[in-house]
């Protein structure tokens, strides 16, 4: 061998020990990069856990039975298992859905998102339980088209709650209505009810609870209800005396502190003339929101910001 043969012998070999250790360095990089990944991928995961968040669930399937669902997360391993306070059909096994949820920061609410396949469904008459495979992926992103925000309680003065039966229209006039199922006042110390959050599209009630076993409501998920909120609008003071009919989608217990969270979507709106009875009704639509209450949360949005 020449010692030209020999320098190229040399150069090559030195140029496939370069290529080899690149690409180890590469793997390894992508492997400490992906373990890093999944480990914050955890910490989000367990986070809304310890939050008492709720996921909610989309079928990317449209002709699947239970296109949306909501739950709560009750495990995070190398699978996720979410309880379902419904019943899920087994059918729902092996489906791609997307999921959303949020966690709360002392920033605000920050919502992600992930898609996975159901990998089993436990079934109960009042409660059902899924595995899901663990996300390759989460992304921020909300599935809400509207902002929800939690409104501090000075701006809240009164809250009232009927129970409406279904099928039965929402009343015309004030005199139709009768005795709350509860009541809140701003100020006189009665908290048995909050505006834990609310958007365009629907609201959230919080229940305080001395005890978790103690329903404050018998009211259950598909129930109709009645609901009134006057609240606190701009600067000049306005108060709007708003009324709603809503459809409860879900129910949740919150651990700290103790209470019970009504999830509801509203389904016909009215806002009352100051010194009038009668109560006009507009139907809510899903894709356009509530016009007063989108208009209340957006200014309550922008001074959080301000604030933060």
């Amino acid at each position: 061998m020449t010692n030209l043969e020999l320098l190229i012998t040399i150069a090559v070999l030195l140029m496939a020990v370069g290529v080899t250790i690149f690409i180890v360095h590469q793997r390894m990089q992508r492997s400490g990069a992906a373990k890093r990944r999944l480990q914050v991928m955890h910490e989000l995961l367990e986070t809304a856990q310890t939050q008492n968040e709720l996921f909610d669930l989309s079928a990317k399937n449209i002709n699947t039975k239970h296109k949306a669902l909501s739950g709560m997360l009750v495990s995070v391993r190398d699978s996720l298992e979410l309880e379902i306070l419904s019943y899920v059909s087994p059918e729902l096994s092996g489906e791609s859905i997307d999921v959303y949820f949020r966690i709360r920061s002392t920033d605000g609410p920050t919502f992600y998102k992930f898609s996975t396949t159901v990998r089993r469904v436990q079934g109960g008459i009042e409660k059902s339980r899924l595995t899901l495979d663990f996300p390759t992926d989460i992304s921020v992103g909300q599935k809400r088209q509207f902002f929800r925000v939690n409104p501090p309680k000075e701006t809240v003065r009164i809250i009232g709650l009927w129970d409406l039966p279904l099928g039965k229209p929402p009343p015309r006039d004030t005199s139709e209505i009768g005795r709350p199922l509860l009541h809140y006042k701003y100020g006189t110390g009665n908290e048995t009810v909050q505006v834990s959050d609310i958007s365009g599209t629907g609201v959230a009630l919080g229940f305080p609870l001395s005890d978790l076993d103690a329903t404050p409501v018998d009211l259950e998920i598909g129930s109709q209800v009645l609901c009134l909120i006057v609240y606190h609008m701009g600067k000049e003071g306005r108060m709007v005396t708003f009324w709603c009919t809503c459809d409860v989608t879900n129910l949740r217990n919150q651990q700290d502190p103790p209470m019970l969270i009504l999830g509801m979507k509203f389904t016909n709106w009215a806002v009352l003339e100051h010194g009038k009875s009668e109560i006009n009704w507009f139907h809510s639509k899903q894709d356009s929101g509530v016009s007063p209450i989108t208009q209340w949360v957006m200014q309550m949005d922008r001074e959080q910001r301000r604030l933060t």
